[in-house]
């Protein structure tokens, strides 16, 4: 009788399917491992993206302040400029502005009309004078409101005039004050400014 030893091969076949069970493990372990990495990736590189596109967006941020901060710079200087302008040309119409003013007020009285007194005072005028009427008075005023550099004409008082003891006797007059404001800009205290100023200056007189 012929015996056959069958040891070695069921030992080779079990040590086959060790192999075989390893093999899937480790294959399950790779594909478990690359589906936790390739998220991890993902998102690595997405994360990149997105502080790169932070980075630019800081640069394009910083050079926005920048433009902002010259415009403002800019704006200042204007505003600076501008007041020296203004500056400049209320002085250049106060340097005339009196002689005018007197002009005009010469100008406004009608005749049989006196002034006794002018006086003035941070742009506040009070007037006073003869007239031969309270017709004539009005039409005092009413020229003067007219001027360019006087304004808010106001009638404060108006009374017979006493005579003086000893005067030769001659018509009745009327006595009166009047007040005002007077701006030797010719604005009629309306502010100034450089535009409107230098066309005005340009303007015949």
């Amino acid at each position: 009788m012929i015996r056959i030893n069958l040891l070695p091969v069921r030992e080779a076949e079990r040590a086959l399917g060790r192999r075989r069970q390893m093999s899937l493990a480790i294959l399950t372990a790779v594909v478990v491992l690359l589906m936790m990495l390739l998220p991890y990736s993902f998102q690595a590189r997405r994360l990149a993206q997105l502080e790169e596109e932070a980075g630019k967006l800081q640069e394009e941020l910083a050079r926005l302040e920048q433009q902002a901060k010259e415009v403002k710079d800019l704006d200042a200087k204007r505003a600076e400029l501008q007041e020296k302008l203004q500056v400049i040309e209320l002085l250049k119409h106060r340097r005339v502005g009196p002689v005018r003013a007197l002009e005009d007020l010469s100008d406004a009285a009608p005749e049989k009309l006196w002034l006794t007194e002018f006086s003035e005072s941070n742009g506040a005028v009070s007037i006073q004078g003869l007239a031969i009427d309270n017709q004539t008075i009005a039409e005092f005023m009413r020229r003067l409101q007219q001027s360019r550099y006087f304004f808010d004409v106001d009638l404060v008082e108006t009374a017979q005039a006493v005579a003086q003891p000893g005067a030769q006797a001659g018509p009745s007059l009327k006595r009166f004050q009047i007040k005002a404001l007077l701006d030797y800009v010719g604005r009629q205290g309306k502010p100034l400014k450089p535009e409107s100023a230098s066309a005005e200056q340009k303007k015949p007189t």
